[in-house]
Formats: C-alpha cells, structure tokens, sequence
C-alpha cells in the first residue's frame, strides 16, 4: 500500500501546474484565445497591467484589458528564448515562456478569461 501511495505522490508532482494572473490588452473582447489571432502564433501576456494601460507592453490596443488565468506546467525562459526559435521552445514541451513580467502562451486552453475590462 505505501508504494502505491509514494507512486501516486510522484505522479502528483510531476502533474504540477502554476496559475498566474496576467493581463491582456486588445481593441475588441476577447473571451477565448486564439493562436491564428496572436503575435507570430503565439499569445502575449504581462503580469503588470499598467504596463498596457500606459503603452508599454507591446499591446495591440488598451481599449479591452482581459485578466486571466494562465495554467503553466513547463515554463521556458530568457535562456531558451535567446538561443531557439519559438517553435523550437514548444516543439522541447515547454508550454510558455516567462520573460521577467511578461509570459507568451502556447496553448490557448491553458488561458482562461476571468474579466474584461473595457478602459475609457
């Protein structure tokens, strides 16, 4: 019985997800995601929503703002970032990429729509 439990105790851990709340600026509402929609296929976020607010983040608009939830599994880095393609990333397992405050999804059933706001 002790194995049985220690065995499911590390399929638990190897199944360990992250949930970040992240920000996501557009002109139109948009509550499902889409990669043919987003940035060279892939989808944008920052955790710091007054970066788009302000312009700073390489938002399309600031007129929408969505608040998600990200559930991350395998997040890449700056390191994988610099040296690889962004397929190349996806095509290793990773699921998303975290780049200081800002994190770029692969998988848009990872990207749950919480709010929408629309800013005047």
């Amino acid at each position: 019985m002790n194995s049985i439990i220690k065995n499911w105790k590390n399929y638990l851990n190897e199944q360990t997800f992250r949930s970040i709340i992240a920000y996501h600026g557009s002109n139109v509402p948009i509550k499902n995601f889409n990669r043919k929609f987003g940035a060279q296929g892939v989808i944008w976020f920052t955790e710091d929503k007054g970066k788009i607010i302000k312009g700073e983040s390489g938002a399309l608009s600031s007129k929408y703002i969505m608040t998600v939830k990200l559930t991350i599994k395998k997040p890449a880095g700056w390191n994988e970032y610099d040296k690889l393609y962004l397929q190349q990333i996806e095509d290793l397992g990773y699921d998303s990429i975290k780049l200081d405050d800002n994190w770029v999804m692969f998988n848009p059933l990872n990207i749950k729509v919480i709010d929408i706001e629309e800013t005047k």
